[in-house]
C-alpha cells in the first residue's frame, strides 16, 4: 500500500518536473524572443537617436552659415544660441555672448519705420529685424527667434540707381540748356574781343578784358555742364593706378601748400583698366573738394587697398564734414554749400567712375572730417573685371 501510494508520487512528481521543464522551455524561448525583439528595438532606438543627432547637427550647420544673422534666446531674454553672420554683424563671438541679455550686447538699434539702423562699433547699418515665438506642443514659450537681415548693400544699390536715374534726367535738361545758352554767349565772345581790339582807352580796354574773362568762365562752367550731360567715352586701357594718383597730386601741391593741407598717401603698385586722363580729374576733384573742407588746414590722407575684385582708394580729410542730410545730396547736380561752387565736380567724378566700371562712395561725420572711396576695376594681372565684379556685387544682393 505504501509503496503504491510512493509510486504515484512519484509519477506525479515526474508529471509535474516534465511539466516544469515544458513550461522552463517555453519561458526560456520566450526569454530568447523577447531578448532578440529587444536587441532589434535598442538597435533602432539607436539608429534612430544617431539619424537625430546628425539632423540636428546638419540643422545647426545650415542656421550656422545662412547668410541673415540669426540670433536664439531663452524666455528671459538671454543668448542661448547665435551663428555666424550674427557673430560678425553685432561683433562678438557666440562664446561671449552666450547667457548674456541679448539687450545688454554692445550695439544700439534705432527704429525707423519698417527698417533699423542698427549701430555696432560706430558703424551702421541697415537692417530688418523679426522676432518669432518658440512655443512647444502645450503652449509653454520655450524662446524667441531673432532674425536680422542686413540690407545695407541693397539700400546703397537701390540709393545709387536713383541718382543714376536723377542724373540722366538733369543731363537731357542741362544738354538743351547749355546748347540754348552757347549760341548768344559765343556772340557776346566775339563782340568783346572786337571792341578789346577797337578801344584805346586802358580804363574800356580793361572793361572788355573783364567782359571776355567773364564769359571765358561761364563758358568753363558750360563745359562742366555739357561733360555731365555728354560724357566723353572712355579709352580703356590698362594703366598703373599709382601713377595716376601721384600725377593728381603733383599740380596741386602747391594750393595745399598755401592752406597749409599735408597730404599723405599709402600707395602700392598695382594695375587698373580705365582712361587715365579721367581718373586724374575724379582726383583732382576729390582732392580740391578735401582741401577746401579744412580752411584751417590739415591732413589728407590717400590710402590704396585690394578689396575682392576691385581696387579701392580712399581719400579721407580732417575737415568739417558733411551734414548727414546732405550725405546723399552730394552727388545731385547743382548741389553745393559753396558760394562759388557750380556743384558738378563730384557729380562728374561719379560719372568718369561709372564710365570705366568703378564707382565712388562717400562717408562722413560732421566735426569729424570726410571718407571718398573710389573703387576701380583691377588691370590683367588682377583676377576679376570691375563691371562683372559689380555684377556680381548686384546679384548677390538680388539673392
Amino acid at each position: 500500500m505504501d509503496i503504491e501510494r510512493l509510486n504515484e508520487a512519484f509519477q506525479d512528481f515526474t508529471a509535474a518536473s516534465k511539466s516544469l521543464e515544458a513550461y522552463y522551455d517555453a519561458l526560456r524561448n520566450k526569454i530568447q524572443y523577447l531578448t532578440s525583439e529587444l536587441e532589434i528595438k535598442n538597435k533602432q532606438l539607436g539608429e534612430a537617436l544617431s539619424d537625430a543627432e546628425r539632423n540636428k547637427d546638419f540643422l545647426k550647420a545650415v542656421l550656422y552659415n545662412l547668410e541673415e544673422a540669426i540670433v536664439v534666446v531663452d524666455p528671459e531674454g538671454r543668448v542661448s544660441m547665435m551663428n555666424r553672420s550674427a557673430e560678425k554683424l553685432l561683433g562678438t563671438s557666440h562664446a561671449d555672448a552666450l547667457g548674456k541679455s541679448f539687450n545688454s550686447l554692445d550695439f544700439t538699434a534705432t527704429k525707423d519705420g519698417p527698417e533699423t539702423t542698427l549701430t555696432v562699433a560706430e558703424k551702421r547699418y541697415s537692417v530688418i529685424i523679426s522676432r518669432s515665438d518658440v512655443v512647444d506642443a502645450e503652449g509653454f514659450l520655450r524662446g524667441r527667434v531673432i532674425l536680422i537681415q542686413d540690407i545695407t548693400r541693397l539700400r546703397e544699390l537701390e540709393t545709387r540707381h536713383e541718382r543714376n536715374q536723377r542724373l540722366i534726367a538733369m543731363g537731357e535738361m542741362a544738354a538743351k540748356l547749355v546748347h540754348e545758352i552757347r549760341n548768344p554767349l559765343c556772340s557776346i565772345e566775339l563782340y568783346a574781343s572786337m571792341l578789346e581790339k577797337e578801344v584805346v582807352a586802358p580804363s574800356q580796354r580793361e572793361l572788355a578784358s573783364g567782359i571776355s574773362a567773364g564769359i571765358g568762365n561761364l563758358n568753363n562752367i558750360l563745359t562742366n555742364m555739357l561733360f555731365f550731360a555728354r560724357p566723353h567715352k572712355p579709352s580703356l586701357k590698362t594703366l598703373r593706378l599709382d601713377a595716376v594718383i601721384e600725377e593728381s597730386i603733383r599740380p596741386l601741391l602747391p594750393m595745399m601748400e598755401a592752406r597749409n593741407v599735408r597730404v599723405e598717401r599709402s600707395l602700392m603698385e598695382q594695375k587698373v583698366i580705365g582712361d587715365a586722363e579721367l581718373f586724374k580729374q575724379v582726383f583732382m576733384n576729390v582732392l580740391i573738394n578735401a582741401a577746401q573742407a579744412m580752411p584751417d588746414g590739415g591732413v589728407v590722407d590717400v590710402k590704396m587697398s585690394k578689396e575682392g575684385g576691385m581696387i579701392a582708394t580712399r581719400v579721407k580729410d580732417t575737415g568739417t564734414g558733411i551734414p548727414r542730410e546732405n550725405l546723399e545730396k552730394i552727388f545731385d547736380p547743382f548741389f553745393t554749400t559753396k558760394d562759388t561752387g557750380t556743384g558738378l565736380g563730384l557729380v562728374i567724378a561719379s560719372n568718369i567712375m561709372q564710365a570705366n566700371g568703378g564707382y565712388i562712395k562717400a562717408e562722413s561725420e560732421p566735426g569729424g572730417g570726410s571718407v571718398f572711396s573710389l573703387y576701380f576695376p583691377l588691370g590683367r594681372n588682377g583676377t576679376n573685371n570691375g563691371r562683372q565684379a559689380a555684377t556680381r556685387e548686384v546679384e548677390k544682393v538680388g539673392r
